[in-house]
C-alpha cells in the first residue's frame, strides 16, 4: 500500500450524496447523527454515522456544508435505504432530502499541481475545504497530497478538461487503496447493523462528538465511551493474494472461531489485497484468516490498542 500516488484522479461515481435543505436542517441531522453539525461549515468537513436504536451503524458519512444546504456523502450501495431512513424522521421539521445524481458529481485526485498552476488556494489541514468558482475542494488524508473536488457536474467537468490533462487516471482500487490506508472504514449493504462507531475508530477519526445532545443510537455509544476501554478496534492489514473478499466476510483464528469482520478492502497490482477489518482486541496478536487465507496485521496498528 503506498501512498506516493501523484498526479492522478479518479470520478468518484461510487459515492453519491444526499443534499438536505430547509430552515431546520441542522436541528435535525443533529437528532441523527455522531457529529456536532454546528461544527461542519463551508470551509470544515466533518466525517459522522448514522445508527439504528441499539447504536449499529447504518451508514458511514462524510459531511459538509455549501450552498445554503448540508451535504452527506455515502457509499451509492445503501443510498436509497438511507434516504428512506432518515426521511422517516422528518416529521413536521422543515427539511427536506434529496439524492444528487447526473447533476451533481465529486472526483478525487492526488497532487496538488492542478491547483498550484490555476492559482488556488490549497486546503491545509484533514477535512480543510476552499471554494472555486462554486466548486468545493477538500483536503483528505493525514498525509499526503490527496484531494476531493465536487461540484455541479458541467462545472466539474470543465475543470478536468482544462486542468487534469497531465493528470492519469486511477482506479477504484488505487483510491480505496489510499482511504485504507489513513483508516477510512465505509459500510456497505453487508455490514449494516454490524458495527459501533467505535469499532470503526470513528472516535479516532472525529466522526463522533460525546459533547453533543442526544441523537439515535447515542446512549449506547456513549456507554462504550464512558464506562471502559472498547472491546472491539479495526486495523490495516493485508492478505498474500488477490482473491475477491465481500465486506462482512468473516475474520476467523485459527481454531476457526469467528472474531470478527471485514471492513473494507482494495486490490494492489493483482500481488495483494489491502484490508480494514474489525476483531476483537485480545486477538490482534494471533493467526487470523479470511477465506483461508493468512491475515497480517499492520504492526502499528497491533501496538495501537494494546
Amino acid at each position: 500500500m503506498s501512498s506516493s500516488e501523484e498526479n492522478k484522479f479518479i470520478v468518484l461515481d461510487k459515492t453519491s450524496t444526499i443534499k438536505v435543505e430547509g430552515d431546520d436542517r441542522i436541528q435535525f441531522l443533529q437528532g441523527q447523527l455522531t457529529q456536532d453539525i454546528n461544527l461542519i461549515s463551508q470551509s470544515k468537513a466533518l466525517y459522522a454515522g448514522f445508527c439504528n436504536p441499539k447504536g449499529r451503524l447504518l451508514a458511514f458519512m462524510l459531511c459538509y456544508a455549501a450552498y445554503d444546504a448540508i451535504h452527506i456523502q455515502l457509499d451509492s450501495s445503501i443510498k436509497e435505504s438511507i434516504l428512506k431512513k432518515l426521511k422517516m424522521y422528518v416529521l413536521r421539521a422543515k427539511v427536506s432530502l434529496n439524492l444528487l445524481e447526473e447533476t451533481f458529481i465529486s472526483i478525487g485526485f492526488v497532487g496538488s499541481q492542478a491547483l498550484i498552476e490555476r492559482d488556488i488556494k490549497i486546503p491545509k489541514n484533514h477535512l480543510d475545504i476552499v471554494q472555486y468558482h462554486d466548486l468545493i475542494i477538500m483536503r483528505l488524508g493525514q498525509d499526503g497530497e490527496r484531494y476531493q473536488l465536487m461540484g455541479e457536474a458541467f462545472k466539474v467537468s470543465e475543470f478536468i478538461k482544462l486542468n487534469f490533462a497531465k493528470y492519469s487516471t486511477m482506479s477504484v482500487d488505487d483510491w480505496n487503496n489510499l482511504n485504507i490506508l489513513d483508516g477510512i472504514p465505509d459500510i456497505y449493504p453487508t455490514t449494516q447493523e454490524a458495527f459501533i462507531p467505535q469499532s470503526l475508530n470513528m472516535d479516532l477519526i472525529e466522526g463522533i462528538n460525546f459533547k453533543k445532545g442526544c441523537y439515535t443510537g447515542q446512549e449506547i455509544v456513549a456507554r462504550t465511551h464512558y464506562l471502559g476501554k472498547v472491546k472491539r478496534r479495526m486495523y490495516r492489514a493485508f492478505v498474500k493474494s488477490a482473491s475477491d473478499f465481500i465486506p462482512g466476510d468473516k475474520i476467523l483464528s485459527r481454531n476457526g472461531e469467528d472474531i470478527g469482520q471485514l471492513v473494507r478492502s482494495a486490490k494492489d497490482n493483482n500481488e495483494k489485497t489491502n484490508l480494514l477489518i474489525e476483531l476483537r482486541v485480545d486477538q490482534a496478536h494471533e493467526a487470523l484468516f479470511i477465506k483461508n487465507e493468512l491475515i497480517e496485521i499492520f504492526s502499528e496498528d497491533q501496538k495501537r490498542f494494546d
